[in-house]
């Protein structure tokens, strides 16, 4: 991915020339209203004969709890398409790409994914981030021999068997038994649960509490919420009064925040472990209440651009600050970037627009640097990423959690 941002900067595309074309300062670029009620892109310039063009679906959630993390998806994702049409698209074919509102709602995403195969004859599907919408539509998809890539993380509508979809981001199955590891590695013998009932957050939950299990560690109670509550003192009171070990998290966004104030105001100052990353928007509203929380995953949410190390990373977030004035507000913004660089890649190996062909391309990405770390494609899981980073935040800042238990802060803080 470094070399194709570095050449596109060789040939001549200077930052500004291309915050020119991006709209620098604008939290989203500009879309047009079209007959089927999606938003268009119109970063569809390229080098192909008039009227051809590769259309790409792209379902994110729009409004409701989720709006600002799909508006970042869906800035990723259209400045990835003025990049990859920058370079000449695929194959020499212009991306469009056709934004659509599935409103964190399944029976949106099944109608959204009739019309878009239907309607907007789409060549390829990236999205949603909303697990659940990806398992209502998935079926579609692979039924009309659509290329997807999902961007939820949820282990559920990977396991269908679906040939055409594919994940470039973190499968929570994963971490799982990870974070279930550092827990026996910590000492810890009993953790109380805590988690949402959307797809994501209950089968997330549900596979910990699984490993849990396996590795003899004691689940003392597990207390649930619906999206939008904001009153979690009794379910935390139970879970205090379990006298847990630990807390394992599995909620969104949202309700991070909240809950990790509440859990700290009712005393409870213990490791707490959460399914996935922490971003930043969490711990400006939740301050010194995620303190001492871990979580495993590929990448974190910056602040600036200069907190990166990674040289991939720090590229994407340059560009991304300079197109729209403001940071990446969730890491979904990077599995979008991820996902449509996946489809570019795709698209050279292939040699074709035919969408069999990149679908079967896709599954021959190997060592392929990503936001996230090397994808790697080819083991027929038609999963991508395959290694985690283990992350806690000390004032407010990402640390590694390994190093911090070098440290001796384990036992620091159980004193």
């Amino acid at each position: 991915m470094k070399k194709q941002l570095s050449k596109i900067l060789a040939l001549g595309l200077s930052l500004t020339m291309f915050l020119t074309a991006c709209g620098a300062g604008k939290t989203s670029t500009k879309t047009e209203e079209t007959t089927t009620g999606a938003a268009v892109s119109e970063s569809t310039t390229g080098t192909a004969e008039a009227g051809e063009v590769f259309v790409i679906g792209n379902p994110q959630p729009l409004t409701g709890v989720n709006a600002q993390v799909g508006e970042s998806a869906n800035m990723a994702a259209e400045l990835a398409v003025k990049v990859i049409n920058k370079e000449g698209g695929f194959n020499g074919v212009p991306i469009k790409l056709v934004n659509y509102d599935d409103q964190g709602s399944p029976e949106e995403a099944v109608k959204i994914a009739n019309k878009m195969i239907q309607v907007d004859k789409v060549d390829a599907i990236l999205g949603s981030l909303t697990s659940s919408n990806v398992l209502a539509a998935g079926g579609i998809y692979n039924e009309a021999k659509i290329p997807t890539i999902g961007t939820g993380n949820s282990p559920t509508w990977m396991q269908q068997g679906w040939e055409y979809v594919f994940r470039a981001g973190l499968n929570t199955a994963l971490s799982m038994p990870h974070v279930t590891e550092k827990m026996l590695n910590l000492d810890v013998k009993k953790v109380a649960v805590f988690r949402g009932l959307d797809d994501a957050a209950k089968t997330s939950a549900e596979t910990f509490i699984e490993e849990a299990k396996k590795a003899g560690i004691e689940v003392t109670t597990i207390e649930s919420y619906t999206e939008g509550d904001t009153d979690f003192s009794g379910q935390v009171a139970k879970m205090i009064n379990s006298k847990p070990d630990a807390v394992f998290c599995s909620t969104n966004g949202p309700t991070q925040a909240i809950f990790a104030k509440q859990l700290r105001q009712l005393g409870f100052n213990k490791l707490c472990f959460n399914r996935e990353g922490i971003p930043v928007d969490t711990i400006n509203v939740a301050g010194d209440a995620v303190n001492n929380w871990v979580f495993a995953y590929p990448y974190v949410v910056y602040s600036s651009v200069e907190e990166a190390k990674d040289p991939e990373m720090k590229e994407f977030l340059e560009l991304y600050y300079q197109a729209y004035g403001v940071m990446p507000f969730h890491d979904c913004a990077y599995r979008s970037w991820d996902a449509m660089m996946v489809f570019w890649e795709a698209s050279k190996i292939a040699g074709s627009n035919d969408k069999e062909a990149i679908k079967d391309a896709i599954s021959k990405i190997k060592d392929f640097k990503s936001l996230g770390g090397m994808l790697d494609f080819t083991d027929g899981t038609r999963e991508g990423l395959h290694t985690l980073n283990d992350y806690i935040i000390i004032d407010g800042k990402y640390l590694d959690f390994n190093e911090w238990i070098k440290a001796g802060n384990i036992t620091k803080l159980a004193e």
